[in-house]
C-alpha cells in the first residue's frame, strides 16, 4: 500500500505541480551530463562529440580519466548549427558553458600523463542540441 501512495504522489507531483518537473534543457546540469555522457563514450573508445584535436591528429589512444575542474558560462558558438539549415537569428541568446577539464592519458612509458583542455558546449535551442567545442 505504501509503495502505490508514494508512486500516486510521485506521478502527481510531476504532472500537476509546478517546479516538479522543472525543465532543465540548457542548463548547466545538463550541460554536463552532456559532457560526462559523451567523455564516457570516448573512454570506451565509441563514437564521441568530446574529442581533441591532438587525439585524432596523433592517432592516440582513448583516455583514461577526466576531472571536470571549472565551468562557467561562456558566448554560444556561431557554429552551432546544422549545415543544412540557416543560422537563427536568435544564436546569440543560446545557453553556453565553458568547460575547463584534466583529461588523463596513458603514456608510452605507461605512466599517466595529465592535459588540461577546454570544450565550449552551446545548447542550440532551435535544434534542441548540443554542440561541443574545443577551444584553443
Amino acid at each position: 500500500m505504501r509503495r502505490f501512495t508514494f508512486l500516486s504522489l510521485t506521478l502527481l507531483c510531476l504532472t500537476h505541480f509546478p517546479g516538479c518537473n522543472a525543465d532543465t534543457t540548457g542548463t548547466q546540469a545538463a550541460a554536463r551530463s552532456h559532457f560526462e555522457t559523451e567523455f564516457q563514450k570516448w573512454i570506451a573508445g565509441d563514437e564521441s562529440e568530446v574529442t581533441t584535436m591532438e587525439y585524432h591528429a596523433k592517432l592516440l589512444q582513448p583516455p583514461i580519466g577526466y576531472d571536470i575542474r571549472s565551468i562557467t558560462n561562456d558566448k554560444p558558438d556561431p557554429l552551432a548549427f546544422d549545415r543544412d539549415l540557416k543560422l537563427p537569428k536568435e544564436w546569440k541568446e543560446w545557453p553556453a558553458y565553458k568547460f575547463n577539464v584534466v583529461i588523463e592519458w596513458k603514456s608510452e612509458s605507461k605512466s599517466p600523463i595529465e592535459k588540461v583542455t577546454t570544450y565550449r558546449m552551446t545548447w542550440n535551442s532551435h535544434e534542441q542540441k548540443w554542440y561541443v567545442a574545443e577551444r584553443f
